[in-house]
């Protein structure tokens, strides 16, 4: 292990990130709160496992389906993500960025189809 002590403290990790997620996507908590608790998730964690060991990287193998999730947020919605007033702009719209209400409305598409593919 490198990143996390156990596979329990992964399977927490995932649990209050998968929780952070379906709270903003019901509202409970704004896209800006969301953010702020969410903290680059993929990134701090390394989700990718560079910085795991052999037995860490099987680990997070086994939990491929659930980091998923976390690795689309992180590429697909947080990276393209910009200021709302940049939003705005053509040069960013032309460059693919966009604003918290599209990067919301982003992340309910995803939340719903994860959670049907995990049925």
């Amino acid at each position: 292990m490198h990143v996390f002590t156990s596979e329990t403290e992964l399977q927490d990790s995932l649990a209050v990130h998968d929780d952070l997620v379906r709270q903003c996507v019901r509202g409970e908590i704004s896209f800006e709160q969301f953010c702020d608790k969410y903290n680059s998730y993929w990134s701090f964690y390394a989700l990718d496992g560079h910085e795991s060991d052999d037995e860490e990287r099987e680990i997070l193998e086994r939990y491929e389906d659930r980091i998923e999730l976390h690795r689309a947020i992180a590429f697909d919605i947080l990276g393209p993500l910009c200021s709302d007033e940049d939003a705005k702009r053509e040069i960013y719209v032309q460059a693919g960025r966009f604003g918290s209400i599209v990067a919301q409305q982003k992340l309910i598409t995803l939340w719903e189809t994860h959670r049907s593919e995990q049925c």
